[in-house]
């Protein structure tokens, strides 16, 4: 086939081999779709590695059902604008084309710019838990490797490389096999998450065995979370316990009915997310009380289990994070290389990353160079204790970016919908003025715990400062050359398509 190249979406130019490819449309149902955000979210590693950091980070304490009560509510606001949004332009890049299209091409580019390297920075991070729950189940399961191993932060980046490329592969082979992998994934956590929660609360109310501690009301009021600080920070790691069901929202080109499936997807799972973080905090605490989920950090789950039934209970958990571990990875995998072939369709992100594989239909150079990225990585945590700080200095803050880019696309949404004011209370209520609750909070949250967190913050500062100098690079190298950042803007003046 000729080298022969044509004209992109804005001027960009594709070559004619690679114009032919696209995405894998209509596979993917609504039962898909909602399994592939609930598993983004991935309850099992969240708790895992977030529970002990709200009772001591945060100093949330036993008010932590009510920090994800707070938590859920602005979030829930954002889902309603990746809903209404999806609707009038169901885009791969998900929030970044619809920013580009509806505020300003550059708060676009930058939205896109912060999710890109936050998928890879938690593509780094993620798979090292996974390494470490690993060699946890090895030695414990099975004495197959020495409990040196486990702490050895080679060993451990050797078996999380091997997880991320595993899921690499599977993400490169086709949405099908990914989506069938998510669904045996999701299965596994969330029923040993579901019965152990309900098992540990049936034997505290039965049994009431040591250091168990009797449910209060008490825990959902939000007004027990004492100071602004604390409820800010509370905030930052309840947005990340919530994070990832957006997702759905970047997989809507290869979605049946693809402007109204993947927000549904979205919002049915922000509502069994909650129920299922909620029913899990509750029995830890019950079960545990304050002291042990203090002390026991990540392995949380896995001493909630063996508290629960026993060892054996505590291997089905290590399980269950493993398996929600690897499933959070792929699907975070998945959403960056989507976003990097929007932009790169735009022709304002470099074109490699807007290749799609002639056979399996999916992004495989750019899912390649996003696990590239987080390979590296994960190779640096085993050079110094600094970079590791770094990444666990990430893992606290995470929800800042997240409350970023989630904060200003309800603020996008607020304004595409402006003119349907006065056109219908229901409506304005979910596509104005909820959007824009939800964005305000979330970027105050942002710049609350930015401002409060010192050096512990720099990873969000970098990743947020950066797309600065690279967008202005970008412009102008592309002057001229595409129409992206002079397209004109559009709104909405009504409520229906």
């Amino acid at each position: 086939m000729s080298e022969r190249e044509i004209t992109g979406p804005f001027g960009a130019p594709v070559p004619d081999r690679e114009s032919g490819a696209m995405l894998r449309a209509e596979e993917l149902s609504l039962f898909d779709s909602t399994a592939v955000a609930v598993s983004s979210v991935a309850p099992a590693y969240s708790i895992a590695s977030t529970m002990s950091l709200v009772f001591v980070i945060a100093g949330i304490g036993m008010a932590s059902p009510a920090v994800l009560l707070v938590s859920f509510v602005p979030v829930m606001f954002i889902a309603l604008s990746y809903f209404h949004l999806n609707r009038r332009n169901p885009n791969c890049g998900a929030s970044y084309s619809w920013l580009s299209q509806v505020v300003h091409p550059n708060a676009g580019w930058i939205n896109g710019w912060v999710q890109i390297w936050t998928s890879i920075l938690f593509c780094t991070t993620a798979p090292l838990l996974a390494g470490g729950y690993t060699l946890q189940f090895l030695h414990s399961a099975f004495n197959a490797v020495s409990s040196d191993a486990m702490n050895n932060t080679t060993d451990v980046a050797l078996v999380s490389a091997g997880w991320l490329i595993l899921v690499t592969f599977i993400c490169i082979y086709g949405i099908r096999w990914t989506t069938n992998a998510q669904w045996v994934m999701v299965m596994i956590e969330y029923i040993a998450v579901v019965v152990f929660s309900v098992g540990g609360i049936i034997k505290v109310i039965l049994r009431h065995p040591a250091h168990s501690v009797h449910f209060s009301m008490g825990w959902f009021n939000p007004l027990n979370i004492h100071g602004y600080s604390a409820l800010a920070q509370g905030l930052a790691l309840g947005v990340f316990f919530f994070w990832g069901w957006d997702t759905a929202l970047n997989l809507n080109e290869e979605s049946q009915d693809a402007r109204k499936i993947p927000g549904r997807a979205g919002l049915i799972s922000m509502w069994l997310l909650l129920f299922v973080f909620l029913l899990n905090f509750v029995a830890a605490q019950m079960l545990l009380g304050p002291a042990a989920i203090n002390n026991q950090g990540a392995t949380v789950l896995f001493y909630f289990g063996q508290q629960f039934a026993g060892p054996w209970a505590s291997y089905v958990m290590i399980f269950a994070v493993l398996s929600s571990t690897v499933a959070t990875t792929q699907t975070t995998v998945l959403p960056a290389a989507r976003i990097t072939y929007s932009m790169a369709r735009d022709g304002v992100f470099p074109k490699v990353f807007a290749k799609i594989h002639g056979r399996y239909q999916t992004p495989a150079v750019g899912t390649l160079l996003v696990a590239g990225a987080s390979l590296l990585g994960i190779a640096l945590t085993t050079l110094s204790s600094s970079a590791n700080n770094v990444f666990g200095n990430l893992v606290n803050n995470i929800g800042v970016l997240v409350a970023f880019y989630y904060g200003i696309t309800g603020l996008a949404c607020a304004w595409a919908f402006r003119k349907t004011l006065g056109k219908g209370f229901l409506p304005n209520l979910t596509m104005v003025v909820l959007p824009l609750i939800g964005g305000v909070s979330l970027l105050y949250v942002c710049w609350v715990v930015i401002q409060s967190g010192g050096l512990t913050a720099l990873p969000d500062d970098i990743v947020i400062l950066s797309g600065i100098p690279v967008l202005a690079f970008t412009r102008w190298k592309l002057r001229g050359q595409s129409g992206f950042f002079t397209q004109a803007l559009v709104s909405y003046d009504s409520v229906e398509d």
